[in-house]
């Protein structure tokens, strides 16, 4: 999508699809390069589309300022390669309500974890009620988060009003993910 302009089309998100009152907008999720998009296009054509490459960039914007996550999908056993997008939230993502209530792996961590500069951190609380996975609380006196749930997404980050979360890299969590060596 950054490179592009490659072959992508939007969808109807599966699991926003399924909520009775699910976020909005629910075609969120994007396939990326063939033979995925012209599959997707054929088989799902009313909930579907071809997007241009500044529309996949402005659909990945608008779903971050929603304070929702992307997940990167890889097809391993026939292409071996990145697939497709899914802009998650926290309230209708099917992997994200796996791992938060029942601890059920279903994403792997980017690589990252976040930290809480405590002599900034108001205890305001946006970055708890963001955060996905159910990985950040408060004590009355300080912001608490706990390492095994958070998957470093950052959506904390974007949410705190006051610039008191950041990324660090942590290698027990994992090697982060370069796009750009996937072009």
């Amino acid at each position: 999508v950054l490179k592009g302009p490659p072959d992508v089309a939007v969808y109807e998100c599966g699991c926003r699809h399924a909520r009775a009152k699910p976020c909005q907008p629910t075609r969120v999720c994007m396939v990326i390069g063939q033979p995925f998009v012209d599959f997707i296009l054929e088989h799902n054509p009313q909930s579907s589309r071809r997007l241009t490459q500044a529309e996949a960039l402005e659909l990945l914007r608008e779903e971050h300022e929603r304070g929702h996550l992307h997940s990167a999908w890889f097809k391993d056993a026939m292409l071996n390669r990145f697939y497709a997008i899914c802009n998650c939230c926290k309230c209708c993502c099917g992997g994200v309500e796996a791992m938060a209530k029942y601890g059920i792996p279903m994403l792997a961590s980017s690589g990252y974890v976040a930290e809480v500069n405590q002599e900034l951190c108001n205890l305001c609380g946006a970055c708890v009620d963001a955060c996905p996975f159910d990985a950040l609380s408060t004590d009355n006196t300080h912001l608490v988060r706990s390492w095994e749930k958070c998957m470093g997404c950052g959506v904390c980050v974007e949410k705190c009003p006051v610039q008191a979360m950041s990324l660090a890299r942590d290698e027990k969590k994992g090697i982060p993910l370069d796009v750009r060596a996937l072009a």
